[in-house]
């Protein structure tokens, strides 16, 4: 009982250390994607997608495939893709230091963001509550732009200063903009980005750009606010700009969601966007946000179908005699009819092995089989189980008992991840 305990962990372990190398080479090779898709999202928001604002901000959405494409088959299949992947496989197999490092990177990022929503959180919670219109929000004493905060729970919270300063038709404004944020899902959104960030680490761009990701949300959020209320664009911009002078008397810039970024040329660009505004269709908007959806659907699907499974059986079997010579017995209806496993015994029909044993010349009286076990992606694999067969006999069938590590929860977790 006790070699079995210790046989399990020591699995566990191994699997635990197989597992780190599968998703750090995956991870490894996203991050390297990730550059040239972050480059061209920067292209496409700044030049023919400047003036879509709807689409400027879907095309983001393509950060969601980018964590998928590591398993795709054209890091094997492609010789040039070859050669700019594969030094990451090899290092991540040989050092185990760049493996845990990159593991470690996670857990550092990880922490480092849920610490700022902790902070952030337990600083709104202490705050004084209000209400705007029959609607809660906690008021800060912080003279810092209105903003929302929380997945199914959102807080929004109010400046104090804004609340004795603006009349109660633009509070109502204010609101509805940080209450548009959340009827679009834009906290969920930058969830997303979050853990994107994590799994992608090594690309410092994702967190910098975070703030343009935030920037297309806003100009959104803006559009529909208008949109949506009796106020044209220019008393929206109005409303934005008085906003923006009372906080900066405040001694306070351009810090959160509603007053855009610190730079005073984002600010204005924002202003700018706002001037510019022209009415939308809201079914138009609505069957685009669809077409836009199926697409990123799409999308996945098709990087799903040119991608390595989630795992692939090993049906060959290898014989292996006692000088160490080896043979791959490759899987055949013949080998099926000679060869069965059932989870507890092997079971060998004399006659059909035979034919195959000569087929391969093997003339050993005894050997060992290995079968079983599964492949992740090419030089990542695992399982298969040992027997050895006494050839000697003369026995038509023969029932071997085996230790079938395919069995083992650990390696049935990590077949499935």
């Amino acid at each position: 009982m006790m070699w079995q305990i210790e046989w399990h962990f020591s699995n566990a372990l191994s699997i635990l250390n197989d597992c780190i190398i599968y998703f750090c080479i995956q991870f490894g090779r996203c991050v390297l994607f990730s550059f040239p898709v972050l480059a061209l999202v920067l292209i496409l928001r700044t030049t023919i997608l400047k003036k879509a604002v709807f689409l400027k901000g879907m095309v983001w959405g393509i950060f969601l495939i980018v964590p998928f494409v590591g398993k795709l088959k054209l890091f094997y299949d492609n010789m040039l893709m070859c050669r700019l992947f594969m030094w990451w496989n090899n290092i991540c197999i040989e050092y185990w230091q760049v493996r845990y490092g990159y593991l470690i990177g996670m857990i550092i990022t990880v922490s480092l963001i849920c610490w700022k929503h902790k902070k952030l959180h337990r600083l709104v919670s202490h705050m004084e509550k209000g209400r705007i219109d029959g609607q809660e929000i906690y008021i800060n004493e912080m003279a810092v732009t209105p903003f929302t905060t929380g997945l199914i729970h959102t807080r929004t919270t109010v400046p104090k200063v804004i609340l004795q300063n603006f009349q109660t038709e633009e509070l109502k404004i204010i609101l509805f903009h940080e209450r548009t944020h959340i009827r679009l899902g834009h906290l969920w959104y930058y969830l997303l980005w979050d853990i994107i960030r994590v799994l992608l680490w090594l690309n410092p761009f994702l967190t910098v750009c975070r703030r343009f990701l935030k920037e297309d949300m806003e100009d959104i959020c803006d559009r529909v606010t208008i949109q949506k209320n009796s106020k044209t664009a220019y008393e929206y911009g109005m409303l934005l700009l008085k906003c923006v002078k009372l906080l900066r008397a405040e001694n306070i810039g351009l810090s959160a969601t509603f007053a855009g970024e610190k730079d005073y040329r984002d600010a204005k660009q924002r202003f700018v966007r706002i001037a510019n505004f022209t009415p939308y269709k809201k079914l138009k908007a609505f069957v685009f946000c669809i077409c836009c959806a199926a697409m990123l659907m799409g999308m996945f699907l098709l990087v799903k179908q040119v991608s390595y499974p989630c795992y692939t059986e090993n049906t060959d079997i290898v014989l292996m005699n006692d000088a160490g010579e080896m043979w791959t017995l490759y899987d055949s209806g013949e080998l099926r009819s000679a060869f069965y496993a059932d989870g507890q015994n092997v079971h060998i029909d004399r006659k059909a092995m035979d034919s195959i044993l000569r087929n391969y010349n093997i003339t050993e009286s005894g050997f060992y089989l290995s079968f079983g076990g599964y492949m992740k992606i090419p030089g990542i694999s695992g399982g298969g189980s040992l027997v050895y067969v006494d050839y000697s006999g003369e026995n038509e069938k023969l029932i071997i008992p085996y230790w079938n590590r395919d069995a083992d929860i650990a390696t049935i977790i990590f077949k499935r991840i």
